[in-house]
């Protein structure tokens, strides 16, 4: 008899942790944060969020072929949003308490009217510190060695050499923008010999790799002793036309000018004059304004302009590695969010840069 009791007793303890355990499990499911993620991660990152989201996430991947219709409800039911949603999305999103970007650029947002303020923003800033420098890297020395007429010689089947080239060894080189993607070009030109000037707000206590900082009220006496000036400056109210035609005017006659921040830093107009002009020696844009450019436009037949379709800093579909890094910063933030600690690069709407 006490054997029948004991096991009876055994049977009724189990069913009730099942019982309570299904309770739990149906509870979990449905109190858990719903997230959209925009691209096509392949398996190892989607391995890499779902152990972020410690079964507290659910994770919807919207394929980047959907219409924006389609995905709609999809994004509606979101807690969270990977990617980058249009304005008319997030107004419709009820339930968006942060969006993460996958972009470093936030001008998208923060330049324009609609966002809601009581949506978190945040960035990919410092997932592109190897990719656009290698870029920049790649455009310097085409300018310098006169790569891109030597390719249209080769399909002349051409054998002319050009009697005027560059070195980048022992030239002086103004960075604007001086945060992570400026310091990450700052690194790799050091290997050549050049010397680095930068250009941020404080010119305190900057990293080893330039060999000095400026501050933007001294860019106009600065700009005139550069032989080579890169944009890495984003779209803000500060920065549009900042490289206005006098300022263009203002670096030397055979200068290089590379953008990989924003278009409209550079006053389109004002370039294509002194281009015409004769000044400047080349220029490398993998941003413009207006983006993408209208097929007359004469930037696309200047000898001396090399252009890119904004792929400097290119990533899901185009680079594993900084798809990658991308994730990893995800997978950062999703932790923080849920232990409700600052997240990383929160975007100041009044400033456009995210705190780091």
């Amino acid at each position: 008899m006490w054997c029948w009791m004991a096991v009876s007793f055994g049977l009724r303890a189990v069913r009730q942790w099942c019982y309570r355990w299904n309770r739990r499990e149906r509870f979990v499911k449905m109190d858990r944060i719903k997230a959209a993620v925009l691209f096509d991660c392949d398996e190892r990152q989607r391995e890499e969020l779902e152990a972020a989201g410690k079964d507290m996430v659910e994770f919807v991947y919207v394929p980047e072929d959907m219409s924006r219709e389609e995905r709609l409800p999809m994004l509606k039911q979101a807690q969270i949003i990977f990617g980058q949603p249009g304005l008319r999305e997030i107004a419709q999103c009820e339930n968006l308490h942060w969006i993460q970007m996958s972009w470093a650029g936030t001008d998208i947002y923060t330049a324009r009217n609609g966002f809601p303020r009581e949506v978190a923003l945040t960035n990919a800033s410092g997932c592109f510190h190897i990719v656009i420098p290698e870029y920049v890297i790649a455009v310097l020395l085409e300018l310098c060695r006169n790569l891109k007429t030597y390719a249209v010689q080769q399909q002349e089947r051409k054998w002319s050499p050009i009697p005027s080239e560059m070195l980048l060894y022992g030239k002086r080189a103004l960075i604007l923008g001086a945060g992570d993607i400026g310091t990450g070009v700052a690194e790799r030109l050091c290997a050549f010999g050049v010397k680095i000037i930068g250009m941020r707000k404080t010119d305190r206590n900057y990293p080893d790799c330039y060999d000095g900082m400026i501050t933007p009220d001294e860019l106009d006496q600065e700009l005139q002793k550069a032989d080579i000036v890169i944009n890495c400056l984003p779209g803000t109210a500060a920065t549009k036309g900042l490289l206005n035609k006098h300022r263009l005017c203002l670096m030397k006659e055979k200068a290089f000018l590379v953008n990989v921040g924003r278009g409209n830093v550079i006053d389109t107009e004002a370039l294509v004059s002194v281009l015409k002009d004769g000044h400047l020696g080349g220029v490398a844009l993998d941003v413009v304004d207006p983006e993408p450019l209208p097929e007359d436009h004469p930037l696309w037949h200047m000898e001396k302009v090399v252009l890119t379709p904004h792929i400097a800093g290119r990533s899901f579909g185009f680079s594993k590695d900084t798809e990658n890094r991308i994730v990893h910063l995800w997978c950062q933030n999703l932790k923080r969010y849920l232990e409700g600690k600052e997240l990383v690069n929160r975007v100041s709407f009044e400033t456009g840069y995210a705190s780091k």
